[in-house]
């Protein structure tokens, strides 16, 4: 088997890798809330509250049907950012981090109100504050490094097409800065908003926060290819670099 053949495939399943982790990361709010106004349950104050949802169905065997969705979303995306490679091992690192996280959010339980858990800080004074979300938080700070100091690693192979390269760096920039914003925001309105049971501000916050995380992984797609095709361009042969000359240059 020719190593450009070899090469072509790793490129084509990263690329499918990066879409299925923008499509799960996109559905994954959409489908949890569907699936909780399937079984009656109202819209929740936030997304991690749907992890305690409970269905007013009668006699069914599952309380919080809306778990098994939340649970499951979270642990394919966390596997998926564990796993996934990135262009540097510290790259490499946050990503597995995040992953890490990510899966902490699926594993941890959010807490409940006036109800003692054993993963909760309450043994050091903070009964309020719980694993589940410190790993949410860590997760979009993990991400929000990725977006801010790797995301243009591969920019500087777009040498004459300053404009493109600029369009780039401004999308990661901006959709960092919006999740880390929507991160903030969402910590903030959990402790200082005090009606939030009757609203939802903090769900729609989170939602809009993990759309932006998944346009991030579409654009990086996008970003890839044209780098990808400005190197086969830059190469200055008559015919085309194949793709092991492309991932070497990158």
């Amino acid at each position: 088997m020719e190593q450009d053949h070899i090469d072509k495939a790793i490129i084509e399943n990263y690329g499918k890798l990066r879409t299925r982790m923008g499509a799960l990361t996109a559905a994954f709010p959409v489908v949890v809330i569907l699936i909780g106004l399937l079984w009656g349950i109202r819209l929740q104050p936030s997304l991690s509250d749907y992890y305690f949802a409970q269905t007013p169905a009668q006699g069914v065997a599952d309380l919080y049907p809306a778990r098994l969705w939340f649970c499951g979303l979270l642990f394919a995306v966390g596997v998926f950012l564990y796993r996934y490679k990135g262009f540097s091992k510290n790259e490499d690192r946050w990503l597995s981090l995040t992953g890490i996280f990510t899966l902490g959010v699926a594993i941890f339980p959010m807490g409940i109100p006036d109800k003692t858990s054993p993963f909760t800080l309450a043994s050091f004074g903070y009964p309020n504050i719980t694993l589940h979300g410190i790993s949410a938080v860590l997760a979009f700070v993990c991400i929000g490094v990725i977006i801010f100091w790797y995301s243009d690693q591969t920019l500087s192979q777009i040498k004459n097409d300053e404009t493109a390269r600029k369009r780039f760096k401004t999308f990661y920039f901006l959709v960092g800065a919006y999740m880390l914003l929507a991160m903030g925001g969402s910590v903030i309105m959990h402790f200082l908003h005090t009606d939030r049971a009757n609203d939802s501000y903090i769900l729609f916050v989170e939602w809009s926060g993990l759309w932006a995380f998944a346009a991030y992984w579409f654009v990086k797609n996008w970003e890839l290819r044209f780098v990808a095709e400005s190197i086969r361009k830059e190469s200055g042969s008559l015919s085309p670099m194949g793709n092991a000359d492309v991932v070497q240059s990158l």
